[in-house]
């Protein structure tokens, strides 16, 4: 049995079969390991809908470029678990998170698999030196794991708010079906000394400000924003404007990017350093261009390819406007497949700008089928198809030469491709 193979079966031994709120198994699990919330290391947590990945490591990349020293857990994954933490840009090795998972196990606590690994990044960090911490938040906020390891961080990041995950977040009574109370689970228990919010639709910033109406917050907009002139992008605030150079694509990239550079601002980190910092960032699994492997095989140089495992209307809408703004002589087209708990009229919306869409089934069980995602596609009047997979896909085209292919809706289906 390979190492990544030994460590998932760790994951599902003792966890439960289902996402469960709450934060006491946390808690109980980390008194086992003896975790102190208590360190001198400064704590940054991010949690929302969309964006949080990106705003991280837009911010992470900055620490690197500036010589922090970090600790940082993430989820997803893309291709190993070993990628939800890492310090100072080394990843978690597979050997050393199977000693901790199997430390985790004996425990007489049952986890879900989010708790586990969340518990499994406290015991790797818990005895290193390190100056900052990151922590993203999974599906939750109110009832999130990372909220248990950090209860008052000192920076708190708010992405973009948006409908996703209802069918997780809900309350003892009921399912959360307004955006005010899912703006409440994701923000009413902050007690962050600062806390920077990023751009929001104003439903959302109008729910954001009423719960945070007493709480030292800064605003996309209001303290800091994005400027762009004649296609260059510009940070602004009210002491300073400057330009961006970075090969970050679409302008919610950008919008990402000014959040994560008003904290290092007033971490007091230099606008040079800073910008040195944003000139090339890749982020897997996030507008991530594939230049090599067999998804390329046979192509031309002037056929990109994307992957991005946006799932949410708010996430496609971004990445639709993007590439149509970007490529506008180009052929657009995705390939798509999302699991059964995602609504995929809200998400296919935004695709009529692409010359086509190929639905595909991914190898998870949960799946949304590709002939019922086609219905759907046909009555939105997008014109599509159902494929065998991305590589028929990509085949089918005819003008490859002139062709964009984004494929998109589930991070499980990158796992599988990337």
């Amino acid at each position: 049995m390979s190492k990544n193979k030994s460590i998932q079966k760790l994951l599902k031994v003792n966890q439960h079969k289902k996402i469960l709120l709450g934060l006491s198994r946390t808690r109980k699990a980390l008194s086992y390991i003896s975790w102190s919330k208590k360190t001198k290391s400064k704590i940054v947590t991010i949690g929302g809908t969309s964006a949080k990945f990106s705003i991280i490591n837009i911010f992470k990349k900055i620490l690197i470029k500036n010589k922090n020293s970090f600790a940082a857990t993430y989820s997803p994954h893309i291709k190993s678990v070993v990628e939800r933490m890492e310090v100072n840009s080394k990843f978690i090795g597979l050997n050393q998170l199977k000693k901790i998972l199997n430390k985790i196990y004996k425990m007489p606590v049952r986890l879900t698999e989010f708790e586990m690994l969340c518990v499994a990044f406290a015991e790797y960090i818990k005895n290193k030196k390190i100056e900052y911490t990151l922590g993203e938040m999974g599906l939750f906020g109110r009832k999130d794991a990372i909220r248990a390891l950090f209860p008052t961080p000192d920076i708190h990041v708010i992405s973009p708010i948006s409908f996703d995950h209802l069918h997780w977040l809900k309350n003892k009574k009921r399912n959360l079906k307004t955006l005010k109370e899912i703006v409440y689970e994701k923000t009413s228990f902050l007690k962050a000394k600062r806390i920077y919010i990023a751009k929001q639709g104003s439903d959302s910033l109008k729910f954001i400000k009423y719960y945070l109406k007493n709480k030292k917050c800064f605003y996309y907009g209001r303290d800091f924003s994005l400027k762009k002139k004649k296609g260059k992008y510009f940070y602004q605030d009210s002491k300073q404007s400057f330009i961006i150079n970075s090969n970050l694509l679409g302008d919610f990239m950008y919008e990402n990017a000014v959040l994560a550079i008003k904290i290092a601002i007033d971490e007091g980190i230099s606008p040079s350093i800073i910008k040195r910092s944003l000139k090339n960032i890749t982020m897997p699994g996030r507008m991530q261009e594939i230049k090599s492997g067999r998804l390329r095989k046979g192509l031309p140089k002037s056929t990109l390819i994307f992957a991005d495992g946006g799932h949410n209307s708010l996430s496609s809408k971004s990445v639709c406007t993007a590439l149509s703004s970007k490529y506008k002589n180009k052929d657009l087209y995705a390939i798509i497949s999302m699991i059964s708990s995602k609504d995929p009229s809200s998400f296919l919306k935004p695709f009529k700008s692409f010359k086509k869409i190929f639905f595909v089934n991914m190898k998870q069980s949960n799946i949304y089928p590709k002939e019922s995602l086609n219905k759907i596609s046909k009555k939105l009047n997008i014109p599509s198809a159902v494929s065998k997979d991305c590589y028929e896909a990509i085949k089918t085209v005819s003008n490859k030469k002139n062709a964009i292919f984004l494929i998109t809706g589930s991070f499980y289906y990158l796992q599988e491709i990337i």
